[in-house]
């Protein structure tokens, strides 16, 4: 290439000099040889350097430079010449040799004239300190408006022949270089801004049809699944972690649980809470990246990215925040889409169960098929219901998945305590970390989830209503908040069935005495006989009750009715049926038992009246029985024999038992 170059430049000019070696430089031809323009090219020579390219000339001149110095070493007439080169700001961009005061004061002087024709500039002979050079000062103009882009500087250790020929043709020849330089980096920058907006359109592509897979998409799980199959297509060296919080906690080992105390990612946990991309170095060779996963609404979660460094670029992470934008926006949608369903399901449960607990007013059914239905929306492994005993203040079973329970009470320190103390409900994730009140419950099913909600009847909270599992992280939010929500209904089934219940016992109770009405002892006394073989009556009467009222007043009168109702009560069985037959008149009905058995308790009866009631006073008692074999068994006839001995007690002299219409006195 040296001795092409020298060949080139003393024989491109035809002219005559005493120097045979020196010739004339002639661009045209030298064009012309290398076929460096065609006219395929032409539009590449109407390319110039203007000032938006100004960033980029020092490094196109020393590019230059570096090529044409290497070229024009092999030329004779410039051996042991010292280069260097500036540009118009008057700084040395590139030099071949040590430089010296004047090089700086003639480039300066020549940067500063204002004609752009070429021109030479020779200098007076500057004596270094060991030679003599002539320095020449060459300007380089661009070639359409000639414009000045720098300066370069010859300086030659003596006077030569035919040095302005050759230095004119080295200039020409670098400005040549400088422009295939100048070409190059346009056509590399042409093909690289080409090659990015490829790229730019293909990444736009890819997230349009990602955004529109997407939002196409109506279940949770599915978005957050093209999410990964998404990374995972365009940046296969990259690791994928979706942290969420508890919410959205499923069986993907990629979704983990979001923790912001304790073991906790940093660069997540900094994500998530001031809702930015946070990046930082992982080690020598990679970087990690936490991306909010967000909605309109709120943050769900982080998504966290492992990758070498060489493999990603700024404008990857830009698509991977655009995509989890977009995967917020989805996973929103989806999430809504989802939770209209979950609420119309969730209607449609409160519907059924409701209707179903309050078809029967019967409260051990209702606790039943409670238990039934929480086991079934829920799917858990153990449930129970717990009602506050208030005689001894300990819980009791009032249904469970585990009958042995039933025969149990339990104290109020454990979790089913604080929930009746505090009135809110309580989710428990995992157990063994659970670190408040401890749970029997738990303990027994060796679960690891729990949900305890309040049992309120009429209002205020009587017990708590309690579904467990085994698994960790088996509840979610949305099924605790369900829960509380089936927990008010099942105590509104509770407390109408109650309130029957009550409304029923008062229409078949006395409400001062507590005993039973006679209206309804009556119709059970109709049932027993229809089915008994036998039974007796104690027609029970106060005597001189009106004394007690006329002296004390009623108040007292009513007291002393409430203890006569309590004596009776505790003289009868579970199966006897204790009545207020009247005013001061009581009944004791008592099933399957003889008239003579029935005299014991009847006197019984009477000794305990007059030694418990203040003030005291005595009852006179009848017993009537009836048989299966008497010729008419009625309630009217038993009633009658009863009262029969009731008169015959009265008339003897009161204070005491008498049989049908046999006097007999205890």
């Amino acid at each position: 290439m040296t001795e092409q170059l020298h060949s080139t430049f003393y024989n491109a000019r035809n002219v005559k000099n005493s120097d045979p070696g020196i010739q004339t430089f002639s661009p045209p031809l030298l064009h012309e040889e290398q076929g460096y323009w065609n006219e395929k090219e032409e539009w590449l020579y109407h390319l110039d350097v203007s000032t938006f390219d100004s960033a980029y000339n020092d490094r196109l001149l020393r590019e230059a430079f570096k090529e044409w110095n290497h070229e024009v070493q092999g030329i004779p007439s410039l051996k042991q010449a010292v280069f260097s080169l500036w540009n118009s700001n008057k700084l040395c961009v590139a030099k071949s040799g040590e430089l010296f005061s004047p090089i700086k004061e003639a480039v300066f002087q020549v940067l500063e004239q204002v004609d752009t024709d070429i021109k030479l500039y020779p200098q007076q002979s500057v004596v270094s300190e060991y030679k003599h050079y002539r320095l020449y000062t060459i300007p380089l103009q661009t070639r359409l408006e000639g414009k000045q882009l720098g300066v370069l500087c010859v300086a030659v250790p003596e006077v030569r022949e035919g040095i302005l020929e050759v230095l004119e043709a080295a200039k020409l020849f670098y400005q040549s270089i400088f422009y295939r330089h100048f070409e190059h980096h346009f056509l590399s920058d042409l093909l690289h801004i080409h090659k990015t907006t490829e790229k730019e359109n293909r990444r736009r592509s890819i997230l349009f049809q990602i955004v529109q897979r997407m939002h196409d998409r109506m279940d949770v799980q599915t978005v957050l699944q093209e999410v990964f199959e998404s990374v995972a297509f365009l940046f296969p060296a990259a690791r994928l972690t979706l942290y969420m919080s508890q919410d959205g906690i499923t069986e993907d080992p990629r979704i983990k649980p979001l923790y912001l105390q304790g073991q906790y990612n940093p660069v997540c946990a900094m994500a998530y809470t001031e809702e930015r991309m946070i990046s930082q170095p992982l080690g020598l060779e990679k970087y990690e990246f936490g991306i909010p996963f967000r909605g309109k609404q709120g943050t769900y979660g982080v998504f966290h990215i492992e990758t070498p460094k060489e493999v990603i670029e700024d404008v990857d992470i830009q698509l991977i925040v655009m995509m989890a934008d977009t995967a917020g926006t989805a996973y929103e949608n989806a999430k809504m889409h989802q939770q209209s369903n979950t609420l119309i399901q969730e209607l449609r449960m409160i519907d059924e169960l409701t209707k179903k607990i309050n078809q029967s007013l019967q409260l051990a059914d209702i606790y039943e098929y409670a238990v039934q239905q929480l086991m079934r929306i829920f799917k858990a492994k153990a449930c129970c219901i717990l009602k506050l005993d208030r005689e001894d203040q300990q819980f009791r079973v009032l249904n469970s998945t585990l009958p042995s329970l039933g025969q149990e009470k339990y104290s109020l320190s454990g979790i089913s305590g604080e929930v009746y103390r505090t009135g809110e409900p309580v989710i428990i994730f995992d157990y063994e970390k659970h670190t408040g009140p401890s749970s029997v419950f738990m303990e027994i099913t060796n679960s690891k989830s729990m949900m305890a909600v309040p049992l309120r009847i009429n209002g205020q909270v009587e017990g708590a209503i309690l579904v467990t599992h085994q698994n960790k992280q088996f509840f979610s939010y949305d099924n605790f908040r369900f829960m509380d929500m089936l927990g008010v209904h099942i105590g509104l089934a509770v407390t109408n069935a109650t309130l029957h219940a009550e409304v029923k016992r008062l229409a078949i109770v006395d409400a001062l005495t507590g005993l039973y009405v006679r209206h309804y002892v009556d119709r059970m006394i109709e049932e027993r006989q229809s089915s008994d073989f036998c039974g007796s009556l104690i027609v029970i009467d106060l005597d001189d009750f009106k004394q007690v009222n006329d002296s004390y007043g009623h108040q007292i009168g009513d007291q002393v009715l409430t203890q006569v109702s309590a004596v009776i009560r505790e003289n009868g069985g579970p199966d006897d049926l204790c009545a207020r037959w009247g005013g001061e008149e009581m009944a004791i009905y008592l099933p399957q038992v003889s008239a003579q058995q029935a005299l014991f308790i009847a006197e019984n009866i009477r000794v305990q009246i007059s030694r418990r009631t203040s003030p005291a006073i005595t009852v006179s008692c009848g017993i009537g029985e009836w048989c299966w074999l008497d010729d008419q068994v009625s309630v009217e006839s038993l009633f009658y024999r009863a009262d029969m001995a009731l008169y015959e007690a009265k008339n003897s002299g009161r204070n005491r038992v008498c049989i049908e219409n046999k006097n007999r006195n205890r």
